[in-house]
């Protein structure tokens, strides 16, 4: 397994978020890794108050629309060496991530299962991926552009190319789940005043928010006071 640097990386780009869950992000990462990391922001928001321990990453030509700007991630010009875990801003993290670095070898494209699509859908919340190796999913991706922009994101997009790679695999599904679903494949209305819908998961490595609610939102209710304790 490799001895590299280890990289985690986060987008910030447009008004969906505001700096904190940046912040934030870098925090729950410094609690949870005992591994040396760099930690990158790639970002069209230079001038933000960004954390001193966070190195920022303009974003390259062409600057691309909302989420297509993720597929930046997979381009060389970001001159990154050593293996990048790239992760949502708006997630939880529970445990320590030093697993994601070590369990798998460098030239592996280790992406997580939808939450709602499990077996058809690569989920791009939460993946590790390495320059070296990966730099041709942004060079495919300008290629053939047109075909990729009626699809609806970059999970979408990573799902095509390489759900069934032979670089591609797949984390384990206890490392990460969704506050909405806890149980991949079974989507359900998200409730804030039923907390056993919403449980903590302590074996897990990451919670993941998409669509509503976000932390900071859930953490105000029921079925969201354990959140306060991690997300901070």
């Amino acid at each position: 397994m490799s001895q590299q640097k280890n990289n985690i990386i986060c987008v910030f780009w447009g008004t969906k978020y505001p700096i904190k869950f940046v912040n934030i992000l870098y925090s729950m990462v410094k609690r949870n890794m005992t591994l040396p990391f760099d930690f990158y922001c790639l970002t069209d928001e230079l001038n933000q108050a960004f954390d001193t321990g966070i190195k920022t990453i303009k974003i390259p030509n062409p600057q691309l629309d909302g989420w297509w700007n993720k597929m930046h991630l997979y381009n060389k010009e970001l001159n990154i060496e050593g293996n990048i875990l790239y992760v949502d801003l708006d997630v939880v993290i529970i445990s320590c991530l030093d697993k994601i670095f070590t369990e798998f070898a460098d030239d592996k494209f280790c992406v997580i299962k939808d939450f709602g699509q499990p077996k058809t859908t690569i989920n791009s919340s939460v993946l590790r991926y390495n320059l070296k190796h990966h730099s041709h999913i942004w060079d495919n991706f300008l290629k053939d552009k047109g075909q990729y922009d009626s699809m609806h994101g970059d999970q979408n997009v990573l799902t095509s190319m390489l759900y069934t790679d032979k670089q591609t695999v797949f984390m384990p599904d206890e490392w990460t789940y969704s506050f909405k679903w806890p149980e991949r494949g079974k989507p359900k209305k998200y409730d804030k005043y039923v907390p056993k819908n919403h449980p903590l998961k302590k074996e897990a490595l990451i919670c993941v928010f998409h669509g509503h609610p976000n932390p900071d939102y859930a953490m105000e209710y029921d079925s969201g006071k354990w959140i306060k304790d991690y997300w901070k």
